[in-house]
């Protein structure tokens, strides 16, 4: 069976970091975006796993990949974008540079692209992006005001974690807690995000609260 690495995408899109090791029954897994109904994969995150070479020149706004004496440029601009400093080229493009030979399919139920070598699940927004429009849509909305008010309490922590249902709908789960004397107060809050046009709306939102007894 075919493994999947996922490779984290945190920091800068140009920026170089620790390149990772290719097995050959391995498949890298990136988070991608869906433009205009074509799937989009991370150029840095694509070269830095299969040992590229990476290249910026601001002036031309041109990213490249080399390899084995080849060069990939991509151009900001048609079919390639740059969304929140992180360069996205076409899948079909990066996998032909890398595995010209490769079959890729599209599953659309999951957003997901995939080859022998590569997965790509798409997001239609960054997780940056969902968390603003979602905190912008609840803003005034007493759970997020609740949610708020507990940042300064003794051992506060938090998490948030966006899980996409399908292109134009996101479950956005907000988890966190806190001690308040000898016992630990848990709050989870759920938001439904759904996208009409071109507009994100707030669909539901609700709030759990759970309270831990010390042991």
């Amino acid at each position: 069976m075919k493994k999947t690495v996922l490779v984290s995408l945190i920091g800068a899109a140009l920026m170089v970091g620790p390149v990772s090791s290719y097995a050959a029954n391995e498949a890298v897994g990136l988070n991608g975006i869906l433009s205009e109904g074509r799937l989009y994969a991370p150029l840095r995150a694509t070269g830095e796993y299969f040992g590229a070479k990476i290249n910026w020149n601001q002036k031309s706004k041109t990213a490249s990949l080399t390899q084995d004496g080849e060069t990939f440029n991509a151009t900001v601009g048609d079919g390639v974008l740059l969304k929140d400093g992180t360069v996205y080229v076409q899948f079909k493009a990066l996998s032909n540079f890398f595995y010209p030979n490769d079959h890729i399919s599209w599953n659309k139920s999951t957003m997901t692209g995939t080859s022998e070598h590569m997965t790509v699940v798409a997001r239609p927004l960054t997780d940056q992006q969902a968390l603003k429009i979602t905190s912008n849509a609840i803003s005034t909305k007493k759970e997020w005001i609740e949610y708020l008010s507990h940042k300064e309490e003794s051992d506060y922590r938090e998490r948030s974690y966006v899980d996409w249902k399908n292109s134009t709908t996101f479950l956005l789960i907000y988890s966190y807690y806190w001690q308040d004397g000898s016992y630990l107060m848990d709050q989870t809050i759920n938001v439904v995000m759904t996208k009409k046009g071109n507009t994100w709306n707030l669909t539901s939102i609700k709030s759990f609260n759970e309270v831990m007894e010390p042991h």
